[in-house]
C-alpha cells in the first residue's frame, strides 16, 4: 500500500503540473519563478481593521467552508465504496503513512497547484478576481460531477458539484484575497478535509 501510494501521489503531481509547467515555460519563465508564479510560497496576509479582508470576513468563511465540506461528505456517504479513499478503510494504522501522502500530495497540492495555482491565477488574471474565481470554482464543481456520476442519484450529483463549486470559491478567495496569492492555506484546508475522512474509513469510524 505505501509504496503503491507514494507513486500514484507523486505521478498525479506530475500531471496535474504538467500543462502549468509547460504554460510557465512558454510565456513567463524569464520573469518570474515556477514556484512563486504558481502560488507555491509562504502567504502574506492581508487580513485585520486596515487590510482587504475583516476578520469576520474571514472567520465566515472558513465556518462556510466546513459547513459546505460536512454537507459533501453527508451526500457521499452513500457511497464509500466508490470513493479514491475507500483503499484505506479498516487498514488502521497500517495506512497512516499512505493516508498522509494520499491527502498532502496526491489529492491536496496536485489539485490546489492546478485549480488554485494555476487556473484561478491565470483566469482572473484576464478576467479579473471576481469572474476568474467563479469560473475556476465552476471548473473544480464539473470536475467533482464526473467523479460521482455514476454514482449517485440526479439530486445528490447537483447538490454535490453545487458543494464542491463553493468551497473551490472560498478556497480561491481565501489564498487570492486574504493570502496574497499563496496556495498554502488552500493547500492545508483541502489537504486536512481528505486527511480526516482517510483517517476516519481506515479506523472505521466514518
Amino acid at each position: 500500500m505505501l509504496f503503491a501510494t507514494f507513486i500514484s501521489s507523486f505521478v498525479q503531481l506530475g500531471i496535474a503540473l504538467l500543462i502549468p509547467a509547460i504554460w510557465w515555460a512558454v510565456t513567463t519563465k524569464r520573469r518570474l519563478e515556477f514556484a512563486t508564479w504558481i502560488g507555491l510560497y509562504v502567504p502574506t496576509w492581508k487580513v485585520g481593521p486596515v487590510q482587504r479582508v475583516s476578520q469576520k470576513q474571514l472567520g465566515i468563511a472558513l465556518v462556510c467552508w466546513v459547513a459546505v465540506s460536512l454537507a459533501s461528505l453527508r451526500i457521499a456517504s452513500s457511497v464509500w465504496g466508490a470513493l479514491a479513499t475507500s483503499r484505506f478503510m479498516g487498514a488502521g494504522l497500517l495506512a497512516v503513512v499512505p493516508i498522509l501522502l494520499y491527502a498532502f500530495i496526491q489529492t491536496g497540492l496536485a489539485e490546489e497547484l492546478f485549480f488554485r495555482g494555476f487556473l484561478a491565477k491565470r483566469l482572473c488574471a484576464s478576467f479579473g478576481f471576481s469572474r476568474g474565481n467563479t469560473i475556476q470554482a465552476l471548473v473544480f464543481g464539473l470536475l467533482h460531477l464526473l467523479l460521482f456520476i455514476n454514482y449517485l442519484p440526479v439530486l445528490s450529483l447537483v447538490a454535490i458539484t453545487v458543494l464542491a463549486g463553493i468551497n473551490g470559491w472560498i478556497m480561491g478567495w481565501l489564498n487570492e484575497q486574504a493570502a496574497g496569492g499563496s496556495v498554502i492555506p488552500s493547500w492545508m484546508l483541502h489537504s486536512l478535509a481528505n486527511l480526516l475522512v482517510a483517517l476516519g474509513m481506515a479506523f472505521n469510524v466514518m
